[in-house]
């Protein structure tokens, strides 16, 4: 079975430059001294493009702010047994940086492991790890800014020019909890979508929204919808957002749940990109 497009925006149209070259015309980043620096996939950022981030990013905060999110800087790295419980198992083999220090204990050799974070919706879905939020305080609306950072192991000789997929990069990112009664999940699920193709239309990008098969789900998500945006230089439709409906199954993981303590009201997660540096 393939992904099927759900709706599509503008016109896909032909352009002489792609990506990679407008940015180089610009002077917007250099991928060879940041490659010697950090190695593959490095880049330093710079000049125009460095102020174009910073206003794409200021642009989706102050969109999801007028609606209801909580802006929120997260930690770009977290404990092994807090990421266990959102993380994939295949995300620490092929994504995840593993980063070690000493411990805590002083003359104690005890090494303190962490990972860096792949997403913002890693920190930020741990945020009420193991407390009862009051049924009334629901829906929470959270928009993540990070550095998120990624091996991209499984990417090996694919988008190695530009910027497009690297290492490291910000991002914003809408995180989302809701009770799982009365249709609510679905309607945020939404909800979140919408926001991202506000952002889109904004930008005047055309593109097209994709319910992705459920073979190619991972365990965490019952649903998934990608939002691909045409690009002009290449002629093809890739990946800008992923809005991804999890249900129960990391909050079940961290415990977050709602309403009396008596019961255990699992709340429901969502996640979803905004904006990116590859827009």
């Amino acid at each position: 079975e393939n992904n099927a497009v759900v709706r599509t925006f503008g016109e896909e149209s032909k352009k002489k430059y792609s990506h990679v070259d407008l940015i180089s015309m610009i002077g917007g980043s250099d991928s060879k001294r940041g490659s010697v620096t950090s190695g593959g996939r490095g880049y330093y950022l710079m000049g125009p493009a460095v102020f174009l981030e910073r206003a794409l990013i200021e642009l989706s905060l102050n969109l999801l702010h007028k609606k209801g999110y909580t802006p929120i800087v997260t930690p770009f790295f977290m404990r092994k047994e807090v990421m266990q419980e959102v993380a994939q198992l295949s995300q620490f083999d092929e994504e995840l940086y593993k980063v070690l220090g000493k411990g805590n204990v002083p003359g104690s050799e005890q090494v303190d492991e962490k990972y860096l974070i792949a997403t913002s919706e890693q920190p930020i879905a741990a945020f009420h790890r193991d407390e009862w939020i009051p049924t009334d305080q629901l829906p929470i609306r959270y928009a993540g800014l990070s550095y998120c950072f990624r091996q991209e192991v499984g990417s090996h000789g694919r988008d190695t020019r530009g910027i497009f997929r690297v290492h490291q990069f910000q991002k914003v990112e809408q995180f989302c909890l809701t009770s799982p009664h009365d249709n609510a999940s679905w309607i945020m699920m939404e909800e979140m979508i919408t926001n991202a193709e506000e952002l889109c239309q904004l930008l005047g990008l055309a593109y097209r929204v994709v319910n992705i098969v459920s073979g190619e789900l991972n365990n965490a998500a019952a649903k998934k919808l990608d939002l691909e945006a045409y690009f002009p230089g290449s002629g093809a439709y890739r990946e800008l957002v992923s809005c991804s409906n999890c249900l129960d199954y990391q909050s079940r993981r961290l415990k977050v749940r709602y309403g009396t303590t008596k019961k255990m009201n699992t709340a429901v997660s969502f996640s979803s990109t905004l904006c990116m540096g590859r827009m």
